[in-house]
């Protein structure tokens, strides 16, 4: 667990900085709103259509993989809908707040994720990286739009299929991502230029990507919804990891592929849950609240999950 902390705190530190530089003034909020919207819209499709236009998927079990995302996924959507009158009553929440502790249990920091990965299984495993995005992605979004629907927002009504479909074709990593596989499936080849810039935004991506995580941390906000951060962060980075763990071992799937799939499942909840809260009706004072205590908390549970790996 030591050794994990130890590989992980390059990253925790670059997330610190960019908590210090937004609170220095050096950039405003404008500012770090721009970049954050570059690495969402540029940086990390780049990424992502990159490491799968160039995979050797004869080499990594996708569809288990997907198969056991979606189960481990599934699986807590369930959970929380289940139980939703029940945490309702026990926490003393409302439906906008019941929102945000779904998102905050099951969404996924995909720039976070990026970030990591590479440093306990190398730069080949971010093509691992890139079918989770490929496939959580697409679902998380579609699933917390409905709910926050249904229970913060246009008095309890379902949204649209249209609407649904359009969350899912706007999202730029599932267009990266499907651009990526029409290119595997055209039988061509990355050209060494191609390949040579796609690499030059990687590796400028994740450290910017990190610093605006730390940019967008938000101390304070929602300090009366305290068991609500709490439940949302143990679910998160514990039972998350533990119920994809089940799920793969499910579908059979070993190895890094396996490890990279719970990895994956473990890092906090995704910085789009605050705009998307914001946007719909949401408890977006709770979400970021959520986000920024499963940052703090994630330097411990991270290497705690990767020595359950081990």
């Amino acid at each position: 667990m030591t050794d994990a902390f130890i590989v992980l705190l390059p990253v925790f530190i670059v997330i610190v900085i960019g908590a210090v530089l937004r609170r220095t003034n050096l950039m405003g909020d404008a500012h770090w709103a721009g970049v954050d919207h570059v690495c969402y819209f540029v940086l990390f499709p780049a990424i992502i259509f990159k490491e799968i236009a160039a995979a050797d998927f004869s080499r990594i079990p996708v569809w288990h993989m997907a198969a056991s995302m979606v189960l481990a996924l599934m699986t807590m959507f369930a959970l929380l809908l289940v139980l939703r009158k029940s945490l309702s009553a026990a926490l003393g929440i409302n439906g906008a707040q019941f929102s945000a502790l779904f998102q905050g249990a099951t969404r996924w920091h995909t720039f976070i994720a990026f970030a990591i990965v590479p440093l306990f299984f190398g730069d080949g495993a971010l093509a691992l990286a890139a079918v989770s995005a490929a496939t959580m992605t697409p679902l998380l979004n579609v699933v917390c739009v409905i709910v926050l629907s249904v229970y913060a927002s246009n008095g309890g009504e379902s949204p649209s299929a249209g609407r649904l479909a359009f969350v899912v074709l706007r999202n730029p990593f599932f267009l990266s991502s499907m651009g990526g596989v029409l290119f595997q499936l055209s039988g061509l080849s990355l050209p060494a230029l191609g390949v040579q810039v796609l690499d030059m935004i990687g590796r400028g991506a994740l450290g910017l990507a990190l610093l605006t995580v730390g940019a967008g941390l938000r101390f304070g906000e929602a300090a009366s919804a305290k068991m609500t951060v709490a439940l949302a962060t143990a679910l998160k980075l514990l039972l998350m990891p533990v119920l994809m763990a089940v799920a793969l071992k499910l579908f059979g799937v070993t190895g890094t592929p396996a490890a990279v799939a719970v990895l994956c499942s473990a890092v906090p909840t995704g910085s789009g849950a605050y705009v998307l809260a914001r946007q719909m009706g949401g408890d977006a004072p709770l979400v970021a609240n959520i986000l920024t205590f499963q940052v703090i908390c994630a330097a411990v549970s991270i290497p705690l999950v990767l020595a359950f790996l081990a």
